[in-house]
């Protein structure tokens, strides 16, 4: 069933029977119109069910270790060592289903407390407490001794990365093509969605290609918005040819020596770079933004090449699985429904 409904076939008969309802679209009642190309041989039908179960059985457990990451990377940093790690992949599906982390994106934000500063501590005239957490300058002090506390700043000015924003194309430009212009609702769980809301044209793209220079491996981040702020995907060779908006930055590693962009990607998800994201975090006109106060977050580096190359593994893996999961599904459910639907292995 979940091959069918996401086949060219079925996909098409759905966007035939989806009318303007008032302000949104809607598939209403005839939603019972539409016609499933089931396979006669149940053979056939057995093979692809297996595969399409294994395949989103690697979708699932990459989905967990992304929802347990922030968790993950901080108990590796604090405690030096990779066994966190090492125990979440130790697990089965029915483990890792038992052990979901359960803490929402509020628990980016840390617990409330009162604390006194100084007003020669006070910085450029930011008189908002959430700045100063002193929780997170302790925890940044622990890791000292184990970690490299490099603010993105200096990473910059260090050349060992760069980031800049996209640009805002206007909405005329939107819906002129295939081409996908990313916004900050079109990738989750570390991935640009499959269908991004928004295509723009061969000739839209041509104008931006060479300033915005999309390339394999870059990180896109969240800069401007509300819950989304912080969040972040890496671009794969699927999603190269591509536009992205202002309110997102682009960060490309350019010297690996001491990170890559894996690496970056699961330090960038740790709790202890969230937390510091969201202190600052301000409000502009009717939305938040992080704006250039990006340059003020500390990246903490393990010391340790082991635990580098470890995160970085264990990061691509997930990507990698994930991506190949998806686009195998892709291919099964056009297969599916067409002459070559039992050639597929």
């Amino acid at each position: 069933m979940f091959l069918l409904l996401n086949s060219d076939i079925v996909q098409k008969q759905i966007r035939s029977f989806q009318f303007t309802a008032d302000i949104i679209d809607t598939i209403g009642q005839r939603f019972g119109e539409i016609v499933l190309p089931i396979p006669k041989s149940k053979s056939i039908r057995d093979k692809y069910i297996k595969q399409t179960r294994d395949a989103l059985y690697k979708r699932v457990v990459g989905k967990a270790f992304i929802k347990h990451c922030p968790k993950i990377i901080e108990s590796v940093l604090l405690n030096n060592n990779i066994n966190a790690l090492e125990e979440f992949f130790k697990q089965s599906i029915d483990e890792i289903a038992e052990n979901i982390s359960t803490e929402t994106i509020t628990s980016e934000f840390g617990e409330f407390e009162t604390f006194w500063i100084s007003s020669k501590d006070i910085s450029d005239l930011i008189y908002l407490p959430k700045y100063y957490d002193p929780s997170i300058k302790e925890e940044l002090d622990k890791l000292g001794s184990s970690c490299y506390l490099k603010t993105m700043g200096e990473m910059y000015e260090e050349g060992m990365i760069e980031y800049h924003t996209g640009d805002e194309i206007g909405k005329m430009a939107y819906g002129t093509g295939d081409i996908p212009f990313i916004r900050t609702s079109d990738f989750s769980n570390w991935e640009i969605k499959h269908d991004p809301k928004q295509g723009i044209s061969e000739e839209v793209y041509m104008q931006y290609k060479d300033k915005e220079d999309v390339a394999e491996n870059d990180i896109l981040l969240v800069r401007d918005g509300t819950y989304l702020v912080g969040s972040s995907c890496l671009i794969t060779k699927y999603d190269v040819k591509s536009l992205y908006c202002g309110g997102l930055y682009k960060i490309r590693v350019k010297n690996e020596s001491l990170l890559d962009p894996y690496l970056f990607l699961g330090l960038l998800n740790s709790y202890i770079v969230k937390r510091q994201i969201r202190t600052k975090q301000f409000t502009r006109d009717v939305i938040d933004t992080i704006g250039n106060r990006i340059d003020e977050v500390i990246i903490p580096i393990p010391k340790s090449a082991e635990i580098r190359k470890s995160i970085s593994n264990a990061i691509k893996g997930v990507i990698d699985s994930r991506i190949k999961a998806r686009e195998y599904i892709s291919e099964l459910s056009n297969k599916i429904t067409t002459s070559d639907f039992a050639a597929i292995e």
